[in-house]
């Protein structure tokens, strides 16, 4: 080995392990997390999802755990998944606010402890969005540390099978329809009163005179 050889290796080898260690790193770190916070199950399929235009809670609910030595913070969000990535048989919902979850989309985890997820839907009540099946994801991202290489944020695969035909209107809504329809009852009959009286008032009146006896 030459001067300028060896030169050339004392150069390149601790850049060669700098951007080793550079690609390692993360994948590292994702393995070793997937033991610490995990979330489960992995994937979830919601039949017979009604188009009710009002919140609706599904059954299942995501499980997200930390089993590190200090509390995490972990946020909730939903997004549409690519095409490309779709489970056969599905197609990516339209809007991925139609799914969120119930509580807070933030909160705390305590160490070695869980968290029970609960997602609700809000389909509009239309006719043109039933017997459709949809998927959306779910992301649980945890807040990194300053001293952490990557954000950790696995994803739960939410497929969603609504209702053949829409469900009748709840008791909520029935409740709504009646209050409005007395709102313009009452509307119109204070406005007939209204034009009555008004019409009542443009009247001539007739004149009233009084004799005198002599």
């Amino acid at each position: 080995m030459t001067w300028r050889t060896g030169i050339a290796v004392l150069i390149f080898l601790p850049i060669f392990s700098l951007s080793t260690a550079v690609l390692i790193a993360p994948s590292t770190f994702a393995q070793e997390e997937e033991n610490v916070f995990t979330v489960s199950p992995p994937d979830i399929t919601v039949r017979n999802a009604p188009p009710l235009g009002e919140p609706w809670s599904i059954a299942t609910r995501i499980v997200v755990w930390n089993r590190d030595n200090v509390g995490r913070v972990v946020s909730i969000s939903t997004e549409i998944p690519p095409e490309d990535m779709i489970t056969p048989g599905y197609e990516p919902i339209p809007n991925e606010n139609w799914v969120y979850p119930s509580g807070s989309s933030s909160f705390l985890i305590e160490e070695n402890s869980y968290a029970l997820v609960q997602i609700s839907l809000n389909i509009p009540r239309w006719e043109n969005l039933t017997g459709k099946k949809w998927e959306v994801w779910v992301g649980v991202e945890r807040q990194a540390f300053p001293d952490e290489p990557i954000v950790y944020r696995p994803t739960v695969r939410m497929m969603i099978e609504t209702t053949e035909e829409l469900p009748p209107p709840s008791e909520g809504t029935n409740h709504l329809i009646f209050l409005v329809i007395g709102v313009a009852i009452a509307i119109v009959a204070v406005g007939v009163w209204i034009w009555s009286r008004r019409r009542g008032r443009g009247k001539p009146g007739k004149a009233v005179f009084s004799r005198s006896q002599g």
